[in-house]
C-alpha cells in the first residue's frame, strides 16, 4: 500500500459525540465514507461506539445509553478506523472538529498515530469556494448543492452528505466554476 497521505483518494469521516470538547468528550458514532480520487463511493462503514460515560448529547443525535451500551470502546474499533484511513486524505464537514475527536480517541488508545491538518479537507471551509454565497452548516451547503440530508446528526448519512459534497466541488474544480477564489476564514 502507498504511504503517501491521499495518494489512495479520500476517507469521509463524521462522529457523533457526547458533546463539543475532544479532550472531555467522546465519540459515540462513527462513519467512514470511502472514494476514489475522482469522488466516486468505493465503500462505507458506520460503527456505535461505547464512550464509557454518559451521552449527554441525546438532543442533538438521538443517541442513548442505552444504544451504546453493548458497542465497543473505539479503541477495539482503532485497527479498522486506521486502515480505512490509511493513505487517505481526511475529509469532512468542520474537519477541525471531527479530526480532534479523532486524534483525542488515538492518544487515549495509546496509539501513537496523529492526522495532520494538512492531511484533511474540509467540505465546510471548501463551501465557500464551490457554493454560491450562503451559511455553510452541513444543512445549508448541501442544500445548496442540491443534495439530500436525510438523518442530520447521524454519521453516516453526514458522511454520505460530506461525500456528495465533496464529489460536487471537485466536478465544480474541473469545470472551472468557483465563487470565490480562495476561502476567506474567520478565526
Amino acid at each position: 500500500m502507498n504511504e503517501r497521505i491521499g495518494t489512495n483518494g479520500f476517507a469521509v469521516v463524521d462522529c457523533e459525540t457526547t458533546g463539543l470538547s475532544a479532550s472531555s468528550d467522546r465519540m459515540v458514532e462513527i462513519a467512514v465514507i470511502l472514494v476514489d480520487a475522482d469522488g466516486v463511493p468505493e465503500g462505507e462503514w458506520t460503527h456505535l461506539i461505547n464512550p464509557g460515560r454518559p451521552v449527554d448529547a441525546t438532543f442533538i443525535h438521538g443517541l442513548t445509553d442505552d444504544d451504546v451500551a453493548l458497542a465497543p470502546p473505539f479503541s477495539a474499533l482503532l485497527s479498522q478506523v486506521v486502515d480505512r484511513l490509511h493513505g487517505r486524505a481526511v475529509v469532512a464537514h468542520n474537519a477541525r472538529f471531527d479530526v480532534a475527536f479523532l486524534n483525542a480517541a488515538f492518544g487515549r488508545a495509546h496509539y501513537p498515530f496523529d492526522i495532520p491538518a494538512d492531511a484533511c479537507v474540509c467540505t465546510m471551509e471548501l463551501s465557500k469556494i464551490y457554493l454560491p454565497p450562503g451559511r455553510h452548516s452541513l444543512v445549508e451547503a448541501t442544500r445548496r448543492a442540491g443534495i439530500p440530508l436525510h438523518h442530520h446528526h447521524r454519521a453516516l448519512d453526514d458522511a454520505w452528505a460530506c461525500a456528495h459534497l465533496l464529489r460536487h466541488y471537485l466536478q465544480a474544480e474541473a469545470s472551472g466554476t468557483r465563487y470565490a477564489e480562495s476561502a476567506l476564514t474567520r478565526e
